[in-house]
C-alpha cells in the first residue's frame, strides 16, 4: 500500500484551519455516535446531569457544616444560664458557709477560757448553717444534672446532639463521596476541553468537602470536651459537698448527743469533720486539674471516634480553599449552567470561607486566654479559691484540736477557734468574688450582645446564611436530593 505525504506548508493557512475544524467535528460525531443521541442533545444532557450532581454535592456540603455549628449552638445557648445559676449556687453556699465558720470560730474563741461554759446550741448552730450551706450545693448539682439530662434528651429528639450529628455527618460524608464518583464518571464522557474544566471544579468541590469536614472535626471534638468538663465539674463539687456536709453533720451534731457522757470520745470523734474539710478542701483545689484532664480525654476519644466513622481525610487547608476559590471560577460559557447557577456556587463558596475564618478567629482568641482561664480556674478551685484554701487550714485546726488537744480545752478552743475564723474570712472574701466574677460576666454579656458579638449570636448569623446559600443553590438548577 502506497503512503501518500501531503505536506501542510503547501497549503494556505485558511485550508489548515479548515481541515482542523472538520478533524473536531468528526472526533465529536464519534463521540456522539457511541452515545447514541444528537449532538447537542448528549451534550446538553451530560452537563445538565453533572450540574444537578454539582449543585447536590454543595448542599450536602453545607449540611454538614450546618450540624457542626447547631450542636455547638446548643452548648452556647445555655451556657450564659448555667452560669448564672452556678454563681447563685456559690454565692448561698459561701454565704452560709461564711457565716457558720464565723459563728463556730468567734464562740470558741470567746469561751477558749471558759470552755465548761461555752453553750452547746452556739456550735451545733453553726454546724447546721454549715449542713445546710452543703445542702444548697449538692441541690444544685442534682438541679443542673436533671436540667442537662432534660437538655439532652431534647437534643436527642431534635437530632442536634453530638452523637446523631456524627451518624448524620457520616451519612452524608458517603453520599458526597458516591456523588464525586458519578460526577467523574459523566464528566469523562465528555470531550477533553469540557473534561479539564470540570475536573478543575471537582478539585474545588473537594477541597470544600475536606474543609467542612475539617471544622464539623473541631465543632464535635470541642462540645464533647465542654460537655465533658462540665459533668466531671458537677461530679466534683457535688462529692465535695455530700462528703463536707456529711463530716459536719456527724461530728457537729450527732457524735455530741450520741456520746454526751463521754468528752474524750466527743472531742475525738468530733475530729472526723476536721478530716472531711481536708478532704473536700483539697478535691476543690485539685478540681481544675481534674476537669482539664477529663476535657483532654474525652477530645482525644471523640477523635478516635470520629476516625472510626468518618476515616483520616485530609485536613482542610483554609488558606487552599480561597486560593482554589480566587483561581477558579464557573465559566459562564458552560453548556445549562446559567448565571444564577454560578452565583449561587459562589455565595456558597464564600459563606462557608467566611464562616471557617470567623471560627479560626474565635478559636484564636480562646487558645490566646487558654492560660488566663486555666490560672483562673486554679484559683477558683471548683468554688472560690479562699474558701477551699482556707477550708483546708479548719480542717487541719479541727484534726489538731480533736488529736493532739484531746484533754485541754484551752488549747484545743484556739485552735478550732482561729482555724473558724479564717474559714469564715476565706468563704467572705469568695463571697466578694463570686459577686465581682458575676457582675463582669453581665457587663461582657451586655456589651457584646449590643455589639452583636456574642458566640451565639455569631453561629445564629452563620446558620441562617448557610440556609440561605443552600436556598439558592436549591433554586438555581437541579439539586433535589437522593
Amino acid at each position: 500500500m502506497k503512503t501518500v505525504m501531503i505536506r501542510c506548508q503547501h497549503y494556505p493557512r485558511a485550508t489548515l484551519m479548515g481541515i482542523r475544524q472538520f478533524a473536531l467535528r468528526i472526533v465529536l460525531l464519534s463521540f456522539l455516535i457511541f452515545a447514541n443521541c444528537s449532538p447537542g442533545q448528549a451534550v446538553a444532557e451530560v452537563s445538565h446531569d453533572i450540574e444537578a450532581v454539582t449543585n447536590l454535592i454543595l448542599v450536602k456540603e453545607l449540611k454538614i457544616l450546618k450540624l457542626g455549628i447547631a450542636i455547638r449552638k446548643q452548648t452556647e445557648s445555655r451556657k450564659l444560664s448555667r452560669e448564672r445559676r452556678f454563681s447563685l449556687y456559690a454565692l448561698a453556699n459561701s454565704s452560709l458557709t461564711s457565716i457558720g465558720a464565723f459563728m463556730s470560730g468567734a464562740g470558741r474563741l470567746h469561751y477558749a477560757n471558759m470552755p465548761k461554759k461555752a453553750p452547746n446550741n452556739l456550735f451545733e448552730n453553726a454546724t447546721i448553717i454549715r449542713v445546710i450551706a452543703n445542702g444548697v450545693g449538692v441541690g444544685g448539682v442534682l438541679l443542673e444534672a436533671s436540667k442537662d439530662a432534660i437538655d439532652a434528651r431534647k437534643d436527642r429528639l431534635a437530632r442536634v446532639d453530638p452523637k446523631s450529628a456524627a451518624k448524620d455527618v457520616e451519612v452524608l460524608n458517603g453520599e458526597i463521596v458516591q456523588l464525586m464518583k458519578e460526577r467523574s464518571a459523566l464528566a469523562a464522557k465528555l470531550p477533553e476541553t469540557m473534561h479539564l474544566q470540570y475536573q478543575a471544579e471537582e478539585t474545588f468541590l473537594a477541597d470544600m468537602q475536606d474543609a467542612v469536614l475539617t471544622e464539623f472535626r473541631a465543632l464535635y471534638v470541642d462540645v464533647k470536651g465542654k460537655k465533658a468538663r462540665r459533668k466531671m465539674q458537677l461530679f466534683l463539687t457535688g462529692t465535695s459537698n455530700l462528703v463536707s456536709g456529711g463530716g459536719s453533720l456527724y461530728s457537729g451534731i450527732i457524735v455530741p448527743h450520741k456520746y454526751k457522757s463521754n468528752p474524750i470520745k466527743r472531742v475525738r470523734y468530733g475530729g472526723v469533720g476536721g478530716i472531711t474539710d481536708i478532704a473536700t478542701g483539697s478535691l476543690n483545689i485539685l478540681t481544675p486539674f481534674a476537669v482539664t484532664g477529663a476535657d483532654i480525654a474525652t477530645r482525644r476519644d471523640a477523635k478516635a471516634v470520629l476516625f472510626r466513622q468518618l476515616g483520616a481525610g485530609d485536613i482542610g487547608d483554609l488558606v487552599r480553599l480561597k486560593k482554589q476559590v480566587a483561581d477558579f471560577q464557573v465559566q459562564g460559557d458552560t453548556i445549562l449552567c446559567s448565571s444564577t447557577e454560578i452565583a449561587a456556587r459562589q455565595k456558597a463558596a464564600a459563606a462557608v470561607i467566611g464562616i471557617l475564618e470567623k471560627h479560626k478567629e474565635l478559636n484564636d482568641q480562646e487558645r490566646k486566654h487558654a492560660l488566663e482561664k486555666l490560672v483562673r480556674r486554679v484559683l477558683d478551685s471548683g468554688v472560690d479559691s479562699s474558701g477551699s484554701f482556707s477550708k483546708v487550714v479548719n480542717g487541719i485546726g479541727t484534726t489538731v484540736g480533736a488529736y493532739r488537744y484531746t484533754r485541754n480545752a484551752h488549747r484545743r478552743f484556739l485552735a478550732t477557734g482561729r482555724a473558724g475564723i479564717t474559714y469564715g474570712i476565706g468563704n467572705a472574701i469568695g463571697v466578694e468574688e463570686v459577686i465581682r466574677d458575676g457582675v463582669v460576666r453581665e457587663l461582657r454579656h451586655y456589651r457584646a450582645k449590643g455589639e452583636h458579638a456574642l458566640v451565639s449570636q455569631i453561629l445564629d448569623d452563620e446558620l441562617k446564611l448557610l440556609d440561605e446559600a443552600q436556598l439558592a443553590i436549591e433554586k438555581s438548577g437541579n439539586a433535589t436530593d437522593r
